[in-house]
């Protein structure tokens, strides 16, 4: 109905004017929006619309054809609440530009204002106004700037900044030909769109747009002039805060030092427009970001391990439950600061043992004290705004006497946070000291810095008109606000008369059948509720206003006159009080770093409290971990009963612990082999996902755990391809496994899951072999290696911190009965001697003649590693013997060697040794294997 009627009254001539100029309008890009206010609505055309009338509407019926009879043109017309939707799903999930172009008064249309992911200032207002975002309200915009270096090496510089926080980073470092240390910045920092200079055809910048893709960024190029630091210096001093307002020399001269990071700051200064609105000035924070105190995580981790929610074209994917993520699953925090701090402590695990010991200490607190953990939660944090979002609005002087009615509130909670601990301080005992020094101090010391805001708030605020939702000054101030305040209480008095009134002309019991009420577009009215409706009817003393299910609204002549008159005299007070209300937001405004402060300790305490009941939550409990710092201990992790947390909280799922020992130099490197669906893949995830939650300060889903931090987690696994930028599956594979091999250390984790399936059997063996050994031998990196080449298992034998596990399955199968396949799900040493994958299609209900083709091929494949002992028939013609398979000969005499360097022979007399030696020889040469007699006939032969 809204539609049409903006239609009808979009004139003709309107249109005409109009579509020429849509006409004049530049070419944009695909990731960019345009949206056209016309005031009492909004417009969009051609491809945009067809993209709202999907989005918004859902259906295709939503888009008119308008325009001249040669050149219609596709058009959605959109309401406030539907733009204000499509507008936080174009920028918030899909990733998209938006431009708003608005009428001027003669009639001629401009671009009123544009925003981009990581550049929102513009339309905070209209995303947050009606809807409470969480985490994804933080949003970050970085700027690439590289230059080559000799050996395929680059030297890249990166500027970040953050407008809600009013942050400012740089950092300048080298990095290699896959631009490995750029991408492992870009998850840290989790910004959401990315500044680069005109991109050329190169193959650097073709790496650069793949890496910035593949970590799910919007790329805005920008010309090569908006890089000049022509005036970066000076921009600074009059953007930092300082004591003194100014940006000290002394911190400047990073300018120089770090000429690549300079250029990318000073293209985002341009592309925010920072310098264009004095609220920015002596705002912003600036600091080196170092990236060796992070853990680096690549893109395929990032994906492997479920950091977070699966998120599509329309936001989240309607399937996904929270424990479908580790975000997820540790989410259960109050604040939206606090939900805004657990997605960057997950991107962001730290390598210092220190601080993540002080977080483990809090969290064992809070898990052993359960009272003082409910009282916190259920009691304290629910009540808390958002301090960040709040502390933007005092900074840019928007906000409101409710938002400073909602900071009040908050500051008179804090002591309540204080006591609550302080009550469980014997309880606490050690970790007491801590949480006083984290929280207790900070809080009180912030209180004591709102002690004039409360008292000032508390003298001007009328708080008995607040409990009817009306934030008004007292009337004391001023003798004209006391005569309109006696004024409006008098009408207040004859509305309830005529509310008696009414009641009594209706026959309905006055507060339950029939209410008296405020509603914004109508101001006072009546309601009944629609059981009632009938008591209206033929009464010609009331007229109705509207009905929905909450009832039907109606007014008497004489309500719409005092309603009138009340709303008049409501606009009167609140412009006689506009003085005193500003003078009150001027001092207000004064607060906001202390907000932004009282916001970063409760954040945090949120986090951690939230921690701790995911640790306790559990359908078996957390463990705290026992942490060695970067490259020291001999275990490196030692994981008792471990289960990937996910997994575990899944419906009808019994979940099998498994345990984990990586040993540095001598067990460092496990090769996983066994069936499909059988458990390999969510083995080697959870030993990551239990190895980051440990470096973010959680506890960790184990009977037992402990850790050396690693320096990286990298990850190859999954096979998919990317048809949009022209990257097979393999290839893909190859490129992650290249940048692995690159950045990987001997303090990383590697996890690698089927790698070589891509191509041939033999040339992805071989390159699985010859990466595999390299990682072992050269990089020397704790790994675990899945895979269904089970000739992998013979690296075991030639490197010595190689060693095999397999998961365990039975079968069962005869003539009779169809096979059968039991996965047991438990991780055993030693290589798997067998594929199931014939098993596995049985499971499926395969067509049984498909069933057996197959298993006719396999059984000729395996024909092709028998060696060839046959003789020739009576009939001239040759057999080959299927039962002497070389793979398998193989494993005989690699089971005879190990036997061999088991015996402790120094401890035999000569003539026990060599009675010792015959029987292992006896032993293989009763194996009946022709590749085993062929050896031994050719020693015979030699002796």
């Amino acid at each position: 109905m809204a539609n049409l009627q903006a239609k009808a009254k979009w004139s003709i001539d309107d249109q005409v004017g109009f579509f020429k100029f849509c006409d004049s309008l530049p070419e944009k890009a695909d990731a960019t929006y345009r949206v056209f206010d016309h005031g009492e609505f909004y417009s969009s055309h051609s491809k945009d619309a067809d993209l709202a009338a999907k989005h918004i509407f859902k259906s295709s019926t939503a888009v008119k054809e308008l325009g001249k009879k040669d050149a219609k043109v596709p058009t959605v017309f959109l309401s406030q609440l539907n733009f204000e939707s499509l507008a936080r799903d174009l920028l918030l999930v899909m990733q998209y530009r938006l431009e708003v172009y608005r009428q001027l008064s003669n009639r001629k249309w401009e671009l009123a204002y544009k925003a981009s992911p990581g550049n929102l200032n513009e339309v905070e207002d209209i995303l947050f106004k009606n809807v409470d975002i969480g985490d994804q309200t933080s949003s970050a915009v970085i700027s690439v700037k590289y230059t080559l270096a000799a050996g395929g090496q680059s030297t890249v510089g990166l500027a970040y900044v953050d407008t809600r926080s009013c942050e400012v980073m740089y950092a300048e470092f080298s990095d290699n030909d896959h631009f490995s240390n750029l991408e492992s910045a870009i998850i840290q920092l989790g910004p959401k769109e990315c500044i680069v200079p005109k991109l050329d055809t190169s193959h650097e910048a073709s790496k650069l747009s793949e890496v910035i893709k593949r970590s799910g960024l919007l790329i805005t190029e920008r010309p090569k002039s908006d890089f000049s630091t022509k005036d970066l210096a000076q921009d600074l001093k009059r953007l930092i805060k300082t004591k003194k307002n100014h940006f000290s020399a002394s911190g400047a001269s990073w300018t120089s030092d770090h000429p690549l990071a300079s250029s990318s700051l000073s293209s985002l200064i341009r592309y925010l427009e920072l310098m264009s609105k004095e609220e920015n000035f002596g705002e912003f924070r600036i600091r080196k970001f170092e990236l060796s105190q992070y853990m680096k995580l690549d893109s395929a981790a990032y994906s492997a391990l479920n950091l977070f929610p699966e998120r599509t074209a329309q936001g989240v994917a309607q399937n996904s439950k929270p424990v479908d993520s580790l975000y997820g699953l540790l989410n259960y925090c109050q604040t939206v600061q606090g939900q805004r701090l657990l997605s960057r402590w997950i991107k962001q695990p730290l390598i210092d043992v220190n601080i993540l010991e002080e977080r483990l200490s809090i969290v064992e607190a809070f898990v052993d004290c359960s009272e003082l953990r409910r009282s916190l939660v259920d009691e304290h944090l629910k009540k808390l705004p958002d301090f960040d979002r709040l502390s933007k609005k005092f900074h840019r002087k928007k906000a409101t006497l409710q938002d400073s009615y909602r900071v009040y509130q908050a500051i008179k909670q804090m002591p309540y946070v204080c006591e609550s601990i302080g009550r469980h301080a014997e309880a606490l005992e050690n970790n007491y000291n801590l949480l006083r020094e984290t929280f207790l101090n900070p809080i009180h010391q912030l209180s004591l810095d709102f002690e004039k805001f409360t008292e000032m708030l508390e003298t001007t605020l009328d708080f008995k008109l607040i409990e009817k939702h009306e934030f008004m000054v007292k009337c004391d101030f001023d003798p004209e606000l006391k005569r309109l305040r006696v004024k409006m209480d008098d009408i207040e008095e004859e509305m309830n008369e005529s509310f008696t009134q009414a009641a009594d002309q209706l026959g309905l019991e006055k507060g339950k059948s029939i209410k008296l009420e405020l509603a914004p577009q109508f101001g006072y009215v009546f309601r009944v509720t629609c059981k009632e409706e009938k008591s209206l009817r033929q009464n010609k003393k009331f007229t109705t206003l509207d009905t929905n299910k909450a009832g039907v609204r109606f007014v008497n002549t004489q309500l719409q006159q005092l309603s009138d008159d009340y709303q008049d005299c409501r606009a009167a007070y609140e412009a006689q009080q506009d003085a005193v209300v500003m003078e009150i937001m001027t001092i207000a405004c004064g607060y906001a770093e202390p907000m932004r402060s009282l916001g970063d300790v409760i954040a945090k305490l949120d986090v951690l409290l939230s921690f701790a009941q995911a640790a306790v939550t559990a359908p078996t409990p957390y463990v705290r971990p026992v942490l060695q710092p970067l490259g020291t201990g001999s275990n490196l992790i030692k994981l008792d009963q471990c289960r990937h947390p996910c997994v575990e909280r899944q419906d009808d799922v019994s979940f099998i612990p498994n345990d984990l020992l990586l040993k540095k130099n001598e067990h460092n490197f496990i090769i996983v082999t066994g069936p499909n669906m059988g458990g390999k893949s969510t083995y080697i995830r959870q030993i990551g996902v239990a190895v980051l939650m440990a470096q973010i300060g959680c506890f960790v889903p184990c009977g037992g755990a402990t850790v050396t931090l690693v320096d990286a987690i990298l990850a190859r696994v999954g096979a998919g391809d990317c048809q949009a930028q022209g990257v097979s599956t393999f290839m893909a594979e190859m490129l992650e496994t290249s940048s692995i091999l690159r950045s990987a250390t001997s303090n990383s984790l590697i996890i690698i899951d089927e790698l070589g399936r891509g191509t041939s059997t033999y040339d992805g063996f071989g390159l699985a072999w010859a990466i595999s050994r390299h990682v072992a031998l050269e990089i020397r990196a704790a790994c675990l290696f899945a895979t269904h080449f089970h000739e992998m298992t013979s690296l075991a034998d030639e490197v010595t911190s190689a060693v095999n596990y397999h998961v365990t399955a039975l079968t069962s199968s005869n003539e009779n009965v169809d096979s059968h396949i039991t996965m047991l799900y438990q991780v055993k040493p030693g290589s798997c001697d067998k594929s199931f994958g014939i098993h596995v299609a049985e499971c499926v209900d395969f067509p049984l003649s498909v069933i057996n083709a197959a298993k006719r091929k396999a059984a000729e494949l395996e024909d092709c590693y028998v060696t060839d002992t046959s003789k020739e028939d009576d009939d001239g013609r040759k057999r080959r013997k299927t039962k002497s398979v070389t793979y398998d000969g193989e494993e005989i005499v690699r089971d005879f060697l190990r036997a061999v360097k088991r015996e402790q022979w120094n401890k035999l007399s000569e003539s026990e040794a060599c009675a010792k030696f015959s029987e292992l020889k006896r032993t293989v040469a009763s194996s009946d294997n022709e590749y085993v007699a062929g050896i031994l006939r050719g020693l015979e032969a030699q002796t």
